[in-house]
C-alpha cells in the first residue's frame, strides 16, 4: 500500500508540472521577446492597462528610458501594463512593465484603464 501512495503522489506531481509547462509554452510564441530582469527586482503591480494604437506601419518602439536605446517593439493592438512612475519621464512618455519593461511614446496608447 505504501508503494501505491508514492505512485499516486509522483503521478500527481508530474501531471501538475507538465500542465504548468504547457501553460508557459502556450504563452510564448515566436514574437515573444524575453528580457532579463535584475536578480533582486521586486514584483511590480500595474496601475493600469492600455492598448497600443500606432497609426504607422511599423511596430511601437520600447525604450530603456525616455529617448533612450530601443530594447524591443510592440505590435499594434498589444495590451501593456502601466507601471508606477515619479513623473520625471514627462508627459510624452509612459512607463510599461508588461509584456516588456521600458518606456513608450504616450500618444500611441489608447483605451487606458487605471486601477486607482
Amino acid at each position: 500500500m505504501n508503494n501505491w501512495k508514492k505512485y499516486l503522489i509522483n503521478t500527481a506531481c508530474v501531471s501538475l508540472c507538465l500542465l504548468g509547462l504547457n501553460t508557459v509554452a502556450l504563452a510564448i510564441n515566436p514574437k515573444t521577446k524575453i528580457v532579463p530582469t535584475p536578480k533582486y527586482q521586486l514584483a511590480q503591480t500595474p496601475v493600469g492597462y492600455c492598448t497600443v494604437s500606432d497609426p504607422t506601419d511599423s511596430p511601437l518602439n520600447v525604450r530603456q528610458k525616455p529617448n533612450g536605446t530601443i530594447i524591443g517593439t510592440l505590435e499594434d493592438g498589444a495590451v501593456v501594463a502601466i507601471g508606477v512612475t515619479d513623473g520625471s519621464e514627462g508627459r510624452n512618455w509612459t512607463r510599461i512593465i508588461r509584456p516588456i519593461e521600458g518606456y513608450v511614446w504616450s500618444q500611441y496608447l489608447t483605451d487606458c484603464q487605471y486601477k486607482y
